[in-house]
């Protein structure tokens, strides 16, 4: 009994020592009276079944795996000690009962090296000696380990590496750890070091939510830590990549600085993962990067601006600004505001009245001379004109400097000029652009205080033309104008109806009265505008007028007559030409004496009334091709109101379309006569008759040669020319002879004798008018016409006997 009694003991003993083995690797969970029983594959586990009850009260204890009938394993209980039975195969071999006599409610069912196929119901029944019979239910679970544990981020990707991010600093942060396929669900938790983030009790996913991820979480280690029950726990460690915003931006490098010098500028920040972006800004535009250098140290950025500084930049805001791309939206900047030494830039203006078009004679107006300046300029002066002439003051003149203004007191025409200011600092001096004031004045007269003359005739008109300076009529409005005749005796003024206008001059026409005064008077001619009226009016003196002076230097070309107008003596004149015929004569011994001459001085012998006459009311120019052929004297003379030039301007026999006008082209041939020489009478005498003498043999000899010529030219059948067309035209006028005894010495006539094709043309040019010379020295014979030739012949030697006998003038013939 006693070696019966010290078995039980170490059978107990070994129980409990099994109990205690099968507690380590199995869990038993009650749950409606089906106990759940948790085992790790591989290990021992049990099956509970309590006794309730001791031993001896037992009968039997049967197991049963699911529906089965047929028991897996029996404890006989009736004879004695128990008697246990399994079913033959391996998993009998790897089950045992095991029983506590002191404790009866710990009775179980031990496996042994549980595999997945143990799993199911096992039923425990006891059958008492005395009880009813009770039954449990044991539900074997064998555990299956989770997969390895699995990272993932908020978007649902994997993190497969050690390293989760990049994130950005201050976003919130979930990550999911998850441990897929255990059986029973094992526990997820997070861990920073030894602090639990998160945790997850039966289940296969732990989320970790962080909010706002500040600047710590920078290469934290977080651990995903996967537990199962009864298994070893599997864990996964990741390392956070987290993107920093930068602390601070920090500009260095102000201070003044002279236009146009470098300087360097520093911009530092630090705390910025990846390495910041730093830009410069000067006044809202980016500067080129090419002007920067950027140093990285550690946390700290620095960017090195080299900037040549303007003057424009004076009072800008140099701005530096330190951006990480990952944030978008957090920029840091800092500023700094130049400043800068320059020289002025000057500017004039019209500070009073405010708008230039409103300047205004007698009234006043100021300029101001204001500068953008580093320092502030201190010394102003004015200038004027295009020369710029420098402005004093002139308190006379109503002008004043005053600091950087310059005023300008009771304003003139004068006024209106080109202003110009100059500012000074101690880095220079500056111009300013020119300003043109524009002062609206009253007219004024062009001629300004000249007193300009008319030449008038009693009873005639006068006309004037009064021109004024004054505004456009846009800024001054439209110009009106007035005349008043001012006489000896009254003023008077002149109807609107003689007053033409246009645009800023009038023209008046006035009537003078028949007076015989010598006064004429004046006419004044007045103005205004919207401004005022002229002040001083245009003055125009009458003077009587002069008669005109004949024309000078005529000439005959290609039969037209041209000559130099005269002096017209103030009044508008005309031209007349009046053309005498000049006939052959034989003088008698009264016209020899002189007894034929006019009561002009011109001799009317040989000359015939004027056969034609014209009149030019602009130039001393005739045509010569209404004429007959012949020899004529042409007398031009200018007319005006006034009368007619006391002498006209004469050209003597001057033959047209003759037969002797065959010179050969382009022939030219000058006679100059020369003043009489100064000599007494008798000696004036004596040569002029041997002058006389030696002009007739030459002449003779000359007419004898061309009548031959003409002669044979004639015989070789050449037409003569009826007498009736060589016959000139005559008409009754009178002829018109000017008074005159004697040349002036001054005159100088030249004869120009031209030769074309065909013709000769003899020209005359006078430099003077005919005085008192008379002209018996041109007076032809009148008798009827003879043959051309002869009579030709003998109308040049009469010429130069007569021209010999006045000695009044000599013709010089040049080679």
């Amino acid at each position: 009994m006693v070696e019966m009694a010290g078995d039980m003991n170490l059978c107990v003993l070994v129980r409990l020592l099994v109990i205690q083995t099968l507690i380590g690797t199995s869990l038993e969970i009650i749950e409606s009276n089906v106990i759940q029983v948790w085992s790790a594959p591989g290990g021992t586990t049990r099956l509970p079944c309590d006794l309730a009850a001791p031993a001896r009260d037992v009968a039997m204890m049967l197991w049963f795996k699911d529906g089965d009938r047929m028991p897996i394993y029996t404890v006989d209980f009736r004879n004695g000690p128990p008697v246990h039975w399994a079913v033959a195969g391996e998993f009998g071999a790897r089950s045992h009962f095991v029983l506590n006599e002191s404790d009866p409610s710990s009775a179980h069912l031990a496996v042994e090296k549980v595999a997945r196929y143990d799993e199911g119901i096992y039923r425990c029944r006891i059958d008492y000696v005395d009880s009813p019979t009770r039954n449990y239910k044991v539900n074997l679970t064998v555990i299956v380990p989770p997969e390895s544990p699995r990272i993932y981020d908020s978007d649902g990707q994997e993190i497969t590496g050690s390293l989760a991010g990049p994130f950005r600093e201050g976003m919130n942060l979930l990550l999911s750890c998850q441990a897929a396929g255990g059986r029973p669900p094992p526990d997820v938790s997070w861990y920073r070091g030894q602090e639990r983030l998160a945790i997850t009790k039966g289940g296969s996913v732990c989320q970790l939510h962080l909010q706002r991820l500040s600047r710590e979480f920078a290469g934290t280690i977080l651990q995903c830590r996967v537990e199962p029950p009864l298994l070893k726990a599997q864990y996964r460690d990741i390392t956070i990549k987290l993107f920093l915003k930068p602390q601070f931006a920090r500009v260095t490098g102000n201070g003044a600085t002279r236009a146009g010098h470098e300087r360097s500028f520093v911009c530092t920040t630090r705390g910025s993962k990846p390495a910041p972006n730093i830009d410069w800004f000067i006044n809202s535009r980016r500067i080129d990067s090419a002007l920067t250098e950027v140093d990285v140290e550690g946390e700290v950025t620095r960017s090195v601006l080299t900037w040549r500084v303007r003057r424009e930049d004076k009072g800008r805001q140099l701005e530096c600004r330190v951006s990480n791309p990952w944030f978008p939206a957090t920029t840091l900047e800092d500023s700094v505001t130049l400043d800068v030494f320059y020289a002025p830039v000057a500017q004039i203006s019209l500070i009073s009245p405010k708008e230039l078009n409103l300047l205004r004679e007698d009234e006043d107006a100021t300029l101001m001379c204001s500068s953008e300046a580093s320092p502030p300029a201190n010394n102003f002066t004015f200038y004027k004109g295009l020369e710029d002439h420098l402005i004093h003051d002139d308190p006379v003149g109503g002008i004043s400097v005053e600091g950087n203004k310059l005023i300008l007191r009771g304003l003139r025409r004068h006024h209106s000029e080109r202003y110009r200011c100059r500012a000074r600092n101690s880095e220079g001096s500056g111009l300013s652009e020119p300003l043109t004031l524009n002062v609206l004045s009253r007219p004024e007269c062009s001629a300004g205080g000249v007193v300009q003359q008319l030449a008038g005739a009693p009873g005639g008109e006068v006309r004037a033309r009064c021109s004024v300076t004054a505004p456009s009529t846009r800024d001054a409005g439209p110009l009106r104008f007035y005349w008043t005749y001012n006489s000896t005796k009254d003023v008077l003024p002149i109807p609107a109806s003689n007053i033409t206008v246009m645009g800023s001059s009038s023209t008046v026409v006035h009537g003078l009265p028949n007076s015989d005064e010598e006064d004429l008077g004046w006419l004044a001619c007045w103005a205004s505008n919207d401004v005022g009226n002229q002040r001083e009016p245009c003055l125009f003196r009458i003077m009587p007028a002069a008669y005109p002076e004949p024309p000078s230097n005529c000439e005959i070309e290609d039969d037209l007559l041209r000559c130099d107008p005269g002096h017209d003596g103030g009044l508008p004149q005309r031209f007349i030409l009046e053309a005498l015929e000049v006939r052959h004569h034989e003088p008698q011994p009264s016209e020899l004496d002189g007894d034929a001459m006019s009561d002009q001085g011109i001799s009317g012998r040989g000359l015939t009334e004027a056969v034609y006459r014209a009149s030019n009311d602009v130039i001393p120019q005739f045509p010569l091709d209404a004429l007959s052929p012949g020899r004529y004297t042409f007398l031009v003379y200018s007319e005006t109101p006034r009368g007619r030039s006391q002498r006209p301007a004469a050209l003597h026999s001057i033959p047209i379309r003759t037969s002797d006008d065959l010179d050969r082209p382009g022939s030219l041939q000058t006679m100059t006569p020369g003043p009489p020489p100064q000599s007494s009478p008798g000696d004036n005498s004596v040569a002029l008759l041997i002058g006389a003498a030696l002009a007739l043999v030459l002449l003779t000899i000359l007419t004898t040669l061309c009548v031959a010529l003409v002669v044979m030219c004639k015989k070789k059948g050449r037409p003569r020319r009826d007498p009736e067309e060589s016959t000139i035209l005559r008409r009754s006028v009178g002829v018109s002879m000017y008074g005159g005894s004697s040349l002036s010495q001054s005159v100088m006539p030249t004869v120009v004798v031209r030769g074309h094709r065909g013709s000769r043309v003899l020209a005359a040019r006078w430099s003077g008018v005919l005085d008192d010379t008379p002209l018996a020295v041109l007076a032809l014979d009148t008798r009827p016409h003879a043959d051309e030739v002869s009579s030709h012949s003998e109308l040049d030697q009469r010429e130069t006997e007569l021209a010999s006998n006045v000695g009044d003038m000599e013709t010089q013939t040049d080679p």
